[in-house]
């Protein structure tokens, strides 16, 4: 009996040290995975926002390569000009790669400049009561502050400056386009990953997968 029970313990031994390597190696891997994930959530960034602009009743096209960046822009975002650009010639969608970046970042990199009070396109300034109102719409709501503003995922920006009427500037923002989320849940240039609805996925698969 004593020989059988010895058995039965060294088998109990040797399951529990079984259960405790795979329990550890479990463990291990969900800690792993779990580190590789919020890291990979802090440093990709990459989300959308739309915009547009009227001056004097006539919408800005921004047509030309000046505006719009190369798609190696989605690579590194270690300068002002690749936290947030333009790509593929879309007037209207903006790629945000950084975190705290703002209305002005983004349009000193087209090469004009926005201010309060002010937005200057290289070669104009359209100041505020100088012969025209500068006047913002953000996400349906009259904002007097934009500069500073960080852009938010999925923002619709219209800036306007003319001597429009309320309900002219309203019709102006209507036309603002709001493809920036299907930008942010589909695939979009080369490789540069959407954000928010997408990433969560596709983070954890890349997080518990090598």
């Amino acid at each position: 009996m004593s020989i059988h029970w010895d058995y039965y313990l060294s088998l109990l031994r040797r399951k529990a040290v079984i259960c405790a390597l795979i329990g550890g190696a479990i463990v291990g891997i969900l800690t792993l995975g779990a580190v590789r994930f919020f890291a990979t959530d802090e440093h990709d960034v990459h989300y959308h926002a739309n915009f547009a602009v009227y001056i004097n009743g006539a919408e800005q096209t921004f047509k030309g390569p000046q505006y719009y960046q190369e798609v190696t822009a989605c690579d590194a975002h270690d300068s002002p000009l690749t936290r947030t650009h333009m790509h593929d010639e879309n007037p209207h969608l903006v790629h945000v790669h950084a975190d705290l970046v703002t209305w002005a970042s983004f349009f000193d990199n087209l090469g004009w400049s926005l201010g309060n009070s002010m937005l200057y396109d290289g070669k104009t300034a359209y100041v505020d009561g100088q012969g025209g109102e500068l006047s913002f719409i953000l996400n349906g709501k009259p904002v007097r502050s934009l500069a500073g503003e960080v852009i938010g995922s999925e923002d619709r920006l219209l800036i306007s400056y003319g001597s429009e009427d309320e309900a002219a500037r309203q019709k102006q923002y209507a036309s603002v386009p709001s493809d920036a989320h299907q930008a942010n849940t589909t695939q979009d240039p080369a490789g540069c990953k959407g954000a928010h609805e997408q990433d969560v996925w596709t983070r954890l698969r890349e997080a518990f997968l090598w």
